[in-house]
């Protein structure tokens, strides 16, 4: 049976199964999906052991930025690609690769 908590964010209060985001080691809210605080390594230990996490959702042109490590999906800057985390430019990608996702990025950005 999973940890259930009640949510300590202005606003949500729900009582809901959170997930734990190993990654960065905090706990979130599936309700609001904001970060529950002050839940001791005791409980995210068990959390990770019952596979309580969080799951990431990959975006489709998902690129591993070199700077900051951080994978998603990039922003166009008129002919460059840019990190949409650390806003540097992505330089490791081939230019067929990157002409081409520049290409399918205008286009996700039409059907948005």
């Amino acid at each position: 049976m999973p940890f259930m908590m009640v949510c300590n964010n202005k606003g949500c209060g729900k009582h809901q199964t959170p997930t734990l985001s190993v990654e960065e080691n905090k706990v979130y809210c599936a309700e609001c999906d904001k970060e529950i605080t002050n839940v001791n390594p005791f409980i995210k230990n068990q959390m990770k052991s019952m596979n309580q996490i969080k799951k990431e959702n990959n975006k489709s042109f998902g690129i591993k930025c070199n700077n900051c490590g951080k994978d998603g999906r990039p922003k166009k800057d008129n002919n460059n690609l840019i990190c949409s985390f650390c806003s540097k430019e992505l330089n490791q990608l081939s230019p067929i690769y990157k002409s081409m996702l520049i290409k399918m990025l205008g286009n996700i950005d039409k059907e948005l």
